[in-house]
């Protein structure tokens, strides 16, 4: 009997994630979000409560999504995917029926796939990881996890990205540069460079800009 399914936040990248799921045919028991009214549902799947609903279940008895989005000014994401991490919880996989994933790339089952995305030989996505809306990883590039990977991002050959960075929609990576752990690439960058930890850059070709 397959596990019970609950997608924790039903807000923006909530909704993705549960139309994600239900479009795969995965059977969603319930969306966990304090800003939702009990009761409500969202496309079809009944809200019931905050994250809390989860304190007296057994945590290998049910699945977790986390359907928080990322921000480079939040870390609410990361916060809520080690929180059921810690406690032993399970996640249920998200990749889109239209991502095309090559078969010799590896993905942590929290890590979510979104429509569009292609990720090529030899890519690693850490845990709590999105790909969102059409990016596209070539060969090798290895995303740390909590991070972030926005609608249109392109990274080339063996990027490496480091834990918790965000990359903002529509940015270019050339091949085998760094992008170091807490890093955020605005939207729109062409990074031909290494980007230390820490570091907010931008333009074309990126610079620090914070």
């Amino acid at each position: 009997m397959a596990k019970p399914v609950y997608v924790i936040g039903g807000g923006r990248h909530g909704k993705v994630v549960i139309d994600t799921l239900l479009t795969a045919g995965v059977t969603l028991t319930g969306v966990l979000d304090p800003g939702l009214e009990v009761g409500a549902q969202v496309f079809g799947v009944p809200v019931l409560g905050d994250d809390h609903y989860l304190d007296q279940t057994d945590p290998a008895s049910v699945l977790v999504v986390n359907g928080v989005g990322g921000s480079p000014d939040s870390d609410l994401r990361k916060r809520i995917g080690l929180k059921f991490k810690t406690r032993g919880f399970g996640f249920q996989p998200v990749r889109h029926l239209s991502a095309s994933i090559s078969r010799h790339a590896t993905m942590a089952d929290s890590a979510q796939v979104m429509a569009g995305a292609i990720l090529q030989n030899g890519v690693v996505l850490g845990s709590n990881v999105v790909v969102n809306t059409h990016a596209s990883l070539d060969h090798g590039c290895q995303i740390g996890a909590h991070s972030f990977v926005a609608p249109g991002v392109v990274l080339c050959g063996d990027v490496i990205v480091g834990e918790g960075v965000f990359l903002g929609a529509g940015a270019v990576v050339m091949p085998e540069v760094k992008i170091g752990a807490g890093a955020v690439i605005g939207g729109g960058a062409v990074v031909i460079k290494h980007v230390p930890a820490g570091w907010r850059v931008a333009g074309n070709p990126a610079d620090k800009i914070s």
